[in-house]
């Protein structure tokens, strides 16, 4: 069994611990889906945050922590991009160590950024690859491995989102939210079900490789073939013994999928109608809200995380 060692008072803590090095990114209603469907839907803008995502939450709250501890460390992660250009932004401003493993086809803006962060930057064949190298260099040199969510301090960070929600609408009733491996929704899941138990908390993943998605429903877990997806941070596969499951089993109520025409259709209407930048991993949950109006009827305020705006222009273009 995995244990379950993170409480809200350590999110809390985390809050309070990062506060002087992200933004308090703001929530918008929208007015449009109020409009197409009679919905109360809050946008939780961290497209806005520091380095365009929800990502440094998380590494702000590792590089920190570990420093108190040693503060010679230097960190090591595998990335499909999103996870790097969020740990090499925190360290760039904590004047700390990070080397960034990530596939050759990664997009180019976020190896520019990475770059820019001052980051080491390896390439492999695949995210996978990138994964095994990373924790080889970890056993042999002795750098801290950072998970972008299989790890306590990352939880942490992410679930720092619903503490500023829980400020800026107490009333929210209805969290809907991307998964990937399920960081930020187990710290932010956490957190909300903690002040109020009776909020639903819904998952959403892309259908080509939902293995959150799949363990939730069936309650075992399985290996699926991975299928590319335009939203690559919303699927793939996580580790069996990967500690985000049992917080997501405790406190998520449902899970739905998403197909990537469907995020694709999202993405367009959300900047035509929105007028928002956002990637594709990024509107998962406003996906779901378009697709299933009906679900969320019943809620009086719904809020679904805008979590990244990470994408080139020139992606962008070719999603249209």
């Amino acid at each position: 069994m995995i244990a379950m060692d993170i409480k809200a008072k350590d999110i809390f803590s985390a809050s309070k611990r990062i506060k002087p090095y992200i933004t308090k990114t703001p929530i918008k209603f929208s007015d449009q889906l109020h409009t197409d469907h009679r919905l109360n839907v809050f946008y939780k803008l961290e497209n806005l945050q520091v380095s365009g995502s929800f990502k440094p939450r998380g590494g702000f709250n590792k590089i920190l922590k570990t420093l108190q501890k040693n503060p010679n460390a230097e960190f090591v992660a595998p990335t499909a991009g999103g996870h790097g250009v969020g740990l090499s932004y925190a360290a760039s401003k904590l004047n700390a160590k990070v080397h960034i493993l990530m596939p050759e086809n990664a997009d180019k803006d976020r190896i520019k950024d990475i770059t820019n962060n001052g980051a080491s930057i390896q390439f492999f064949e695949s995210v996978e690859k990138a994964r095994l190298q990373a924790k080889q260099i970890e056993a042999e040199k002795g750098y801290i491995y950072v998970s972008a969510y299989n790890d306590i301090e990352m939880i942490e960070g992410g679930g720092t989102i619903a503490v500023e929600l829980l400020a800026q609408l107490p009333e929210v009733d209805c969290l809907v939210c991307g998964v990937g491996g399920g960081g930020y929704l187990a710290g932010m899941a956490l957190v909300l079900k903690t002040i109020n138990p009776e909020i639903k908390i819904i998952g959403i993943q892309q259908n080509g490789t939902p293995c959150i998605y799949n363990w939730f429903k069936k309650g075992k877990y399985e290996v699926l073939p991975y299928v590319p997806s335009i939203a690559e941070g919303v699927g793939g596969m996580v580790e069996e013994d990967c500690i985000t499951l049992p917080y997501i089993k405790k406190h998520v109520d449902d899970f739905l999928l998403v197909t990537d025409t469907q995020i694709q259709k999202t993405l367009n209407w959300t900047f035509l109608n929105e007028k928002m930048y956002v990637e594709p991993s990024g509107i998962v949950g406003l996906t779901a809200i378009r697709e299933y109006p009906d679900l969320f009827k019943r809620f009086k305020n719904v809020v679904t995380v805008i979590s990244g705006g990470n994408i080139s222009f020139e992606r962008l273009k070719s999603l249209q």
